[in-house]
């Protein structure tokens, strides 16, 4: 591994900056073909992120499984360092190897900003995974009530299926979701 992925791994960010600046090879991956903006954005490492993107690393680089950098800032809530890569050009409809988009990231993960974010491109907000299962779904089962009402203020739609024919609401009753059920009961 090269030395700016290892200083990215440790999480130190100054190391890291002193290695870009000194011509560190930004291209490089990691066995499974993470980069360095996959490290700093999921990190949240602003100053780090932004001189990467300055340097021309690639916005969309993809892992092995399909997993961009917006995908793991998404996951990692890192809404300054997700809003850095969208204002460079990083694809909000991506689609990784399981089906999921950022906005299923967001929505796993509850985070607000970032499925706000999103929300200002033209974004498919009811698709399915490849289990069927919509950032809606997972917002419910993830019990994100904050999230669940602003992914139906934003359009998302609660009687969607997944493959085994549950809905948003049947996944927030089996684990028990008191207030994401009444959300979307109120919906139904």
């Amino acid at each position: 591994m090269n030395k700016l992925l290892e200083a990215l791994n440790k999480n130190d960010e100054q190391l890291a900056l002193d290695l870009i600046k000194a011509g560190e090879d930004i291209m490089q991956r990691d066995p499974t073909g993470v980069t360095p903006l996959h490290l700093a954005s999921k990190l949240g490492m602003k100053k780090a992120t932004a001189l990467l993107l300055e340097r021309g690393a690639v916005v969309d680089a993809l892992n092995m499984d399909g997993v961009s950098p917006l995908h793991l800032t998404a996951a990692r809530e890192k809404p300054e360092t997700f809003a850095m890569l969208l204002a460079h050009g990083a694809d909000p409809r991506k689609v990784e190897r399981d089906g999921w988009t950022p906005l299923h990231w967001a929505g796993f993960r509850g985070c607000v900003p970032v499925i706000e974010q999103l929300l200002k491109y033209d974004i498919e907000l009811n698709l399915g995974d490849n289990d069927g299962w919509t950032p809606l779904h997972l917002a419910a089962q993830q019990n994100h009530p904050e999230a669940v009402k602003v992914l139906l203020k934003a359009g998302c739609d609660p009687t969607i299926k997944s493959v085994d024919g549950q809905t948003p609401l049947d996944l927030a009753i089996s684990q028990g979701n008191k207030e994401v059920i009444e959300i979307l009961k109120a919906e139904n």
